[in-house]
């Protein structure tokens, strides 16, 4: 019984919930525990193909917002040559389908045994309708099945921000 109390609260523990995202202008910090692993089977495992956050949006009015959302992905010395994708969406319970907000495609690199970062970011200005209350940011590793296996993230920040727009 200890055990399984124990299992449950590592589970719990291990999936930290992020701070809304007020419109305004302030930095939202996303780190590697916001993201929950997206996972496929493949060869007798699991293979991890994506990792997605959601986090809740306060003050979308309809009124025309900027979105910046980048920051890095880290990946073990031996992954270093991948390519990941950025891509955000908003969703509400008024609408039948996710607004897309954007998307950016970006390189790690592994150059004598050194790991460069893949840094994807995007900025878009438009309007939702009110329709930005919950935004999920998503980061895919690209490349087959195989590759996507392969490569074994380390750590990810990002950083959301959403700014009114003023006239």
């Amino acid at each position: 019984m200890k055990a399984l109390l124990l299992i449950s609260s590592l589970f719990f523990c291990s999936a930290a919930i992020a701070q809304p995202v007020d419109v305004g202008g302030a930095i939202y910090e996303l780190q590697f525990s916001d993201f929950l692993p997206i996972k496929v089977p493949y060869a007798g495992s699991e293979a991890v193909i994506a990792y997605q956050a959601k986090v809740n949006v306060d003050g979308d009015y309809a009124q025309d917002l900027t979105y910046r959302i980048g920051g890095k992905v880290e990946t073990r010395w031996f992954a270093g040559n991948m390519a990941v994708s950025l891509s955000a969406t908003c969703d509400s319970p008024y609408i039948d389908q996710p607004i897309f907000i954007g998307e950016d495609l970006d390189y790690g690199d592994r150059y004598q045994n050194i790991s460069y970062l893949a840094k994807p970011s995007f900025a878009n200005t438009l309007n939702t309708g009110g329709n930005c209350q919950a935004l999920t940011v998503r980061i895919d590793k690209e490349g087959h099945l195989s590759r996507q296996f392969y490569t074994r993230v380390t750590n990810l920040e990002f950083n959301v921000q959403i700014i009114e727009k003023l006239f």
